[in-house]
């Protein structure tokens, strides 16, 4: 059953965060397909980016912890606060999944 990393960013962190862009990225790369999905959290003007999201496919939480932790954005002290929380899916594409 996969993780949801939810991470809320301290504010005005656009110029820091996109120095270090391209090494987060390459960090998501790092886990290949275990990484489901991830994308920035925006506020309400579509623009401004406040955290992100990413669901690691593990059923492993220090491993899903080691990785939102070893995120430049974490390490380099972007982030302001992250939550690793279990996700089961129940819907997708407007329909109900049956276990």
């Amino acid at each position: 059953m996969p993780y949801l990393i939810y991470a809320l960013d301290h504010e005005d962190m656009d110029t820091k965060r996109e120095e270090i862009r391209n090494a987060h990225r390459e960090h998501l790369r790092s886990v290949g397909k275990k990484l489901l999905a991830s994308g920035a959290l925006l506020a309400e003007d579509g623009k401004t980016v406040i955290g992100g999201i990413s669901l690691l496919d593990t059923d492993d939480y220090d491993a899903a912890k080691r990785f939102a932790f070893d995120d430049p954005y974490q390490k380099e002290n972007i982030r302001k606060e992250t939550k690793i929380l279990k996700w089961r899916k129940r819907w997708w594409e407007g329909e109900f999944l049956s276990l």
